[in-house]
């Protein structure tokens, strides 16, 4: 039964609990950008993560190497913890934690939603996935305005309470910050009574074999 977990869970999470296959080049060093009319940048800076508890060697060199994938599309940002085979939205940026990444656009409010997964027990990905699978849509929302940077500042802290035997899952505690101030703090990916259950979900972010 903890095999047909451990592989149901693997199917399923991201690169959070991964251990990188390929060593990251140099850095070049950028020049100056200059940002179109009608532009802004948006800087999604992912620090390292952080525990309230001691984690075994092994997981924490896993977690040290490993990252955050998120994608864009129109004015939406999606942080997801379900593998993108499960989505209809491109999940194709991978932050690793402590560093942050760059894009002009659009200027304009943005929406992020976050997609959770819970451990919890299944005999196959797709009962895991209804079981513990949820969407927080819309949980932030920030303006970028034409010509200036707007951070997205994500900080991902393992709880004591989300810290269960071998399911060790961030909470993404994420901020944005502008020339107008820095907002409160939100948790993107924590379930709560405003979050909806994977099955219950059939808005545009969830792929559906046709």
């Amino acid at each position: 039964m903890k095999l047909i977990f451990k592989s149901a869970l693997a199917a399923l999470c991201l690169t959070v609990c991964q251990l990188a296959t390929a060593q990251d080049a140099a850095a070049p060093v950028a020049a100056p950008v200059t940002v179109p009319a009608g532009m802004g940048t948006l800087v999604v800076d992912v620090n390292q993560f952080t525990s309230e508890k001691e984690l075994p060697k092994k997981v924490n060199k896993q977690l040290a190497n490993g990252g955050l994938e998120w994608g864009i599309k129109d004015n939406q940002i999606v942080f997801t913890m379900v593998g993108k085979q499960f989505l209809d939205f491109p999940i194709n940026h991978m932050t690793r934690y402590g560093q942050n990444e760059s894009l002009q656009l659009p200027a304009g409010e943005y929406r992020i939603t976050g997609i959770g997964l819970e451990a919890v027990v299944g005999f196959s990905v797709q009962k895991i996935l209804d079981k513990g699978a949820y969407v927080n849509e819309n949980v932030m929302t920030f303006t970028i305005e034409p010509g200036k940077t707007t951070t997205l500042n994500i900080k991902p802290v393992i709880y004591k309470d989300n810290a269960i035997v071998t399911w060790y899952m961030p909470t993404l505690v994420g901020t944005t910050r502008s020339e107008a101030g820095t907002s409160t703090e939100v948790q993107i990916n924590t379930r709560t009574d405003a979050s909806i259950a994977w099955p219950q979900y059939n808005g545009p972010l969830k792929f559906v074999a046709k």
